[in-house]
């Protein structure tokens, strides 16, 4: 595999540091547990994996030829703006990375708090890339740690029910 010099740096670095094992997002939705009520789930961050993916896609566009289960995780590139900021590099500027989180519910399932889980997957997303213990990022991609969350609206969709938190994630790159 290819080390990614300018597109590929943001999403990989996501992946890195939302898969990482003992500081991941996984390790922290196990803690979250106690304080919110759902059924625990992990990302598999495996290239095999069934819900997480590396680009950005949106679900239904899967559920017919595809094998994959909810929750699902997407990491995708979002914007790139070569800024020119230092002089004589290949690629200086913002560089914005999307995690899109697809949660779902079977239709049977009308319940009081559709918030818990995704509020609980919130959490460990936003802790887990502003963990200032756990910080990985590469010596060429500056974190700010603004990253945003944009929860959508409950829909019909997925299982039944759908949601969609998009985390936006911006970054300096220079390469």
């Amino acid at each position: 595999m290819t080390t990614p010099t300018i597109a590929g740096v943001v999403p990989a670095a996501l992946k890195g540091q939302l898969s990482a094992d003992g500081s991941g997002v996984n390790e922290r939705l196990i803690v979250l547990g106690a304080s919110y009520v759902f059924d625990p789930f992990q990302f598999d961050w495996s290239d095999m994996s069934v819900n997480t993916m590396m680009g950005s896609i949106d679900p239904a566009s899967l559920e017919e030829t595809s094998v994959f289960t909810y929750p699902f995780l997407t990491i995708d590139l979002l914007a790139l703006q070569d800024a020119r900021e230092i002089k004589y590099s290949t690629f200086s500027g913002p560089a914005v990375g999307i995690v899109e989180v697809h949660h779902s519910w079977p239709d049977e399932s009308i319940i009081a708090d559709f918030g818990a889980l995704v509020n609980a997957t919130a959490d460990a997303v936003l802790s887990c890339l502003n963990d200032a213990k756990y910080q990985d990022w590469p010596d060429n991609l500056l974190w700010n740690g603004r990253a945003e969350m944009r929860p959508g609206r409950l829909k019909q969709g997925g299982l039944g029910w759908l949601k969609t938190t998009q985390f936006i994630c911006p970054f300096r790159l220079t390469v």
